[in-house]
């Protein structure tokens, strides 16, 4: 096997051996030993902190493994790390709860997480379904909405016999929890694992991530996100196939990750000459079309969900400007920081360029960045800025999971606890703010 050059970099991570062979992972991998897209002879690379080739072995507890040493406990332990940064980071969002309790008495917590907001509309689609008609709700329309959220509502409180809260509030935690997961196998297998833990240090503690205990997509829909990436570094076509379907079912900039396959599958179909791309670029757009074609079926408009965001005050398309425009916003005017979902929006684009920048530099440092990364950052991002109204410009954000790992690569470890002081304090903050605004939605500026 070929050796990897030596990667230069600023500062050299102690942490990180950057002097490493490259071999084949796919059969080393300590998380997924069975492969549906790889075959025989093919080689997946992928680089360590600050560049390099990942081991052919695993180092668990300082121990370098065989795979056929490696057992599930070993493999689990792997996610450690990432479950306690994510139990930690709920615990500030239950400490967030109290407070606002504490705040406003006549606040009921378990209401908040689960039906505030946007969740009082996927616990109405999960209870009833879709109206067969495309009309005003109570200024608003749940067609606006995707199935699949709704859908694993319903089907969690079919299988755990629970009420659609309780239900709603541990299906949050559990999605949680795996689009950590999602993150970090996506992360590590471009940057290896000390960027993938802090990418999602980063993640459970941005402020906007109190919504993964709340009911809304951001959990199932980075679940796919995470998966179907490193699915597709793995080259496993059906898998990126299947999550890429899950993704367009829950999100209507899902469809990016559609692109992020079909970039992929097609010089595999050109140059491998291989029937499995081709069956993940079949099956990829199958769950976007199948909800057009319902909603053709049920009212008649293959596209109510984009109608039916004329029935929220959305009327036109943005063109990406509504972060821009808050940005310039801000820099002009000392009352628009009297806005909060200005400032914040203003925040986002601020981030995910400082992001984007530094995801350049990182390939330029000799990351290998495969395309279906740059396919889904640039896609993302637009998906992000098209918010018609700046509140949920930041929580769009949450979802660009390329910047979490930009920004990781680039964080020194001795920045780790600033860094994630200020965004946990900025978190239980803008939690707060959420909480109380269920009750007194005028007072608060900052709703997701």
């Amino acid at each position: 096997m070929p050796k990897s050059s030596i990667v230069t970099t600023d500062y050299q991570d102690p942490d990180v051996d950057l002097n490493v062979t490259a071999a084949d992972p796919h059969a080393m991998d300590p998380v997924l030993s069975m492969s549906d897209g790889l075959e025989a002879g093919e080689i997946v690379t992928s680089t360590d902190e600050r560049g390099g080739s990942t081991n052919s072995s695993v180092e668990l507890d300082r121990t370098t493994h065989t795979p056929e040493l490696i057992t599930w406990s070993a493999r689990l332990k792997q996610f450690a790390r990432p479950t306690g940064y994510y139990i930690l980071s709920r615990l500030l969002v239950l400490f967030a709860a109290l407070a606002s309790k504490w705040l406003v008495p006549r606040l009921h917590p378990l209401k908040a997480l689960t039906s505030g907001w946007d969740g009082y509309w996927y616990t109405l689609i999960a209870q009833h379904g879709y109206p067969h008609q495309l009309f005003n709700e109570n200024h608003g329309s749940r067609w606006a909405f995707f199935p699949a959220y709704p859908a694993a509502i319903r089907a969690t409180v079919a299988t755990t016999g629970l009420s659609y809260a309780h239900a709603t509030l541990l299906l949050s935690f559990v999605l949680g929890l795996t689009s950590t997961l999602a993150i970090w196998l996506a992360v590590r297998q471009i940057f290896g694992p000390v960027v993938a833990d802090r990418s999602v240090l980063l993640y459970v503690f941005f402020p906007a991530s109190y919504v993964l205990s709340m009911a809304y997509t951001e959990g199932l829909f980075i679940t796919a996100v995470g998966a179907c990436l490193y699915a597709l570094a793995r080259r496993y076509w059906i898998t990126a196939a299947l999550f890429a379907v899950l993704g367009s079912l829950t999100r209507s900039f899902g469809v990016v990750l559609i692109a992020c396959v079909i970039v992929t599958a097609i010089p595999a179909i050109l140059k491998e000459r291989k029937l499995r791309p081709l069956v993940a670029l079949v099956i990829s757009p199958l769950g976007f079309l199948a909800w057009l074609a319902y909603s053709w079926a049920a009212v008649g408009n293959p596209l109510a969900f984009l109608s039916a965001e004329k029935l929220w005050g959305h009327s036109h398309f943005v063109w990406f400007l509504t972060p821009i425009l808050s940005l310039l916003r801000v820099a002009t005017s000392v009352q628009s920081w009297h806005q909060g979902a200005v400032v914040l929006a203003a925040v986002a684009l601020v981030i995910a360029y400082g992001g984007f920048v530094l995801l350049a530099k990182a390939r330029d440092r000799g990351v290998a960045i495969p395309l279906f990364w740059w396919v889904f950052t640039v896609g993302s991002i637009l998906g992000m800025m098209s918010s018609y109204e700046p509140v949920s410009v930041l929580r769009y954000s949450l979802a660009v999971i390329p910047l979490f790992a930009a920004y990781a690569w680039r964080m020194r470890p001795s920045w780790e606890g600033p860094v994630v002081g200020v965004l946990a304090f900025s978190q239980g903050v803008l939690a707060v703010v959420i909480f109380v605004g269920t009750l007194y939605p005028h007072s608060a500026q900052l709703w997701p």
